[in-house]
């Protein structure tokens, strides 16, 4: 019998399951024959294209979509915070006074944008736990009764310390709805349709701020208290609808398996996709699917807890999480929340600059719109690299409009890039973080995994509520629009970073991604190997070589099984 070489197979673009998978997969009780039909069930999903993935599987995408909703709320609110700090209704309530004029002090704004990071990890440790405990669906339920309470606290506040007990609270709703709703889209939805799912999240985000900017131009002129109170008020909207919506959505097949709920995982997939597309036989064996995947995961991450993400190859995926995540506070876009004020500093009127922050906020729908298309035709790393790529130049430009006497001319240059950035980043790496987090994790570490990406998100988040509101006021550093540079140059860490360490996961159903980095398959090779799994009967008929040299594989192993029994 001849020796099996696992370097020499990789040498020879081509990969498979490794000693501790296939271990792992000899162990299952997972039928050989139903595996082959979900596999062969898999291609045929992979083959099909996404006009076709959405003709059979739309049911799956609307639940996705809807219940992404909740990241209206996420952007909303954020949205409303850093603008309210130039709303004059807001400044006559909460403001000091400094030289005649009402003003939120930096301290203050700093203060509202970090107490939220507490509740946020909160909410993220929290959901790493339910989500996986209790499932998606009665996680989410229990999201949207906590934000109905913090609602009303914000509505009916007295001061900024009660407000920002209420954006303390809400950061831990939020922190749910931003985990929850990747990790569904990535398990609810088949392959050509996934990175849409999980890109919406980003549109829903975008498109609550863009609400937010039309709100709070609209509360320029209502008078007293209800100029702050009425965009708050109007939140209320998106519990009752969902809430009452989601009672009826359905649970992630995926989560079912793991939790050896197979006849009812079967009737959610029954359910999700065209009547008459799966046969009684073929959905045995995507389920036999899913199983398999499960058990070749158990290999490094047997308990699917917190630890399991930084163990073995783990933690390649861990790294890749956390790199992605801060990639959405570093790429160049933190400093555009706080455009009204910047451009306030910069000389424009507050009507104005309100104005131009309702077009700013526009561009994330347009730039969700582009990226939609641009999904279809190209890869998420060479997505990923052009939008950062792109970023840079718009950084850079407005900074030397900075960097130069301010004019009317100067004004508007820098405006326009500041709308590109919205633009391309919401063309580009904004949605592509979701996209990218829901896949790169293992499946019985998803929910933990993206969790902590948050986490680490959050952290970095705290870095720039720290700097940005005390590098632009003249109050403070006065940097003004010199402040892009800064942003510059994190954006080119972060570009190289992307270059070297993040692998194209487009097209890869999770077992594959699975194999490819339990293999250690180089970032930028991912596209270029031939994946095998030999778990899977007939599934080398192509190679009948590697074919060979893995039936030498597993009997080696099963020897090594015979041994020690």
């Amino acid at each position: 019998m001849a020796e099996y070489n696992e370097k020499a197979a990789k040498d020879d673009g081509h990969i498979g399951l490794t000693a501790k998978q296939t271990a792992a997969a000899a162990a299952s009780n997972v039928d050989p024959e139903l595996l082959a039909q979900g596999i062969e069930l898999l291609h045929e999903e992979k083959s099909m294209g996404a006009a076709r993935a959405l003709k059979h599987h739309w049911r799956a995408l609307a639940w996705s979509l809807f219940l992404s909703l909740a990241l209206f709320m996420d952007g909303y609110d954020g949205a409303i915070i850093n603008s309210f700090f130039a709303l004059p209704a807001f400044k006559n309530k909460f403001g000091s006074e400094v030289d005649g004029a009402k003003i939120i002090t930096a301290n203050w704004q700093t203060a509202l944008g970090l107490v939220g990071t507490p509740g946020n990890l909160a909410g993220l440790f929290f959901t790493g736990w339910a989500q996986e405990r209790f499932g998606s669906r009665k996680t989410y339920l229990f999201g949207m009764a906590l934000t109905s309470v913090i609602i009303f606290l914000m509505v009916f506040c007295q001061n900024l310390p009660m407000l920002a007990v209420a954006e303390a609270l809400a950061a831990f709703a939020w922190a749910i709805f931003n985990t929850l709703t990747a990790a569904y889209a990535a398990e609810i939805c088949p392959i050509h349709l996934r990175g849409y799912a999980a890109s919406f999240i980003s549109f829903c985000w975008g498109g609550g701020q863009f609400i937010a900017a039309g709100i709070e131009r609209a509360a320029l002129v209502i008078p007293g208290n209800w100029g702050w109170r009425m965009p708050f008020t109007l939140q209320w909207f998106w519990p009752a609808l969902l809430f009452t919506g989601v009672i009826f959505a359905p649970e992630s097949p995926w989560w079912l398996v793991r939790k050896g709920k197979y006849e009812e995982a079967k009737r959610v997939l029954t359910r999700n996709a065209t009547p008459g597309y799966y046969d009684n036989r073929s959905l045995d064996g995507y389920i036999a699917y899913i199983k398999h995947t499960d058990d070749i995961e158990q290999a490094e991450a047997r308990t699917g807890s917190f630890v399991d993400m930084f163990r073995g190859t783990n933690l390649r995926r861990t790294e890749i999480m956390a790199g992605v995540w801060a990639m959405q506070v570093w790429s160049g876009t933190a400093m555009t929340a706080y455009a009204v004020e910047m451009f306030e500093v910069a000389g424009m009127s507050t009507t104005t600059a309100f104005d131009l922050n309702l077009v700013v906020t526009g561009m994330n729908l347009i730039g969700c719109f582009i990226e939609f298309g641009l999904i279809t035709f190209f890869g998420r790393r060479r997505l990923l690299l052009s939008g950062l790529s792109s970023l840079a130049f718009c950084l850079l430009m407005i900074g030397i409009m900075g960097a130069i006497t301010s004019t009317s001319s100067t004004q508007r240059t820098a405006a326009a890039f500041m709308v590109m950035i919205n633009l391309l980043y919401h063309a580009s790496v904004g949605p592509l973080t979701y996209t990218i987090a829901s896949e790169i994790p293992a499946s019985r570490l998803r929910a933990r995994s993206i969790a902590s990406g948050r986490m680490f998100y959050a952290i970095n988040y705290v870095v720039t509520t720290q700097l940005t509101p005390r590098m632009f006021p003249a109050t403070s550093w006065n940097w003004g629009l010199r402040t892009a540079f800064f942003y510059l140059g994190a954006n080119l860490i972060v570009l190289t970073w992307t270059f070297f360490r993040l692998p194209e996961t487009r097209g890869f159903s999770f077992a594959e991604l699975d194999i490819l980095f339990a293999n250690k398959v180089p970032t930028r090779k991912f596209t270029q190997v031939v994946i095998h799994d030999e778990a899977v009967p007939g599934a080398d008929e192509l190679d009948p070589t590697h074919a060979e040299a893995y039936d030498d594989k597993k009997a080696a192993i099963e020897s090594q099984h015979v041994e020690r029994v």
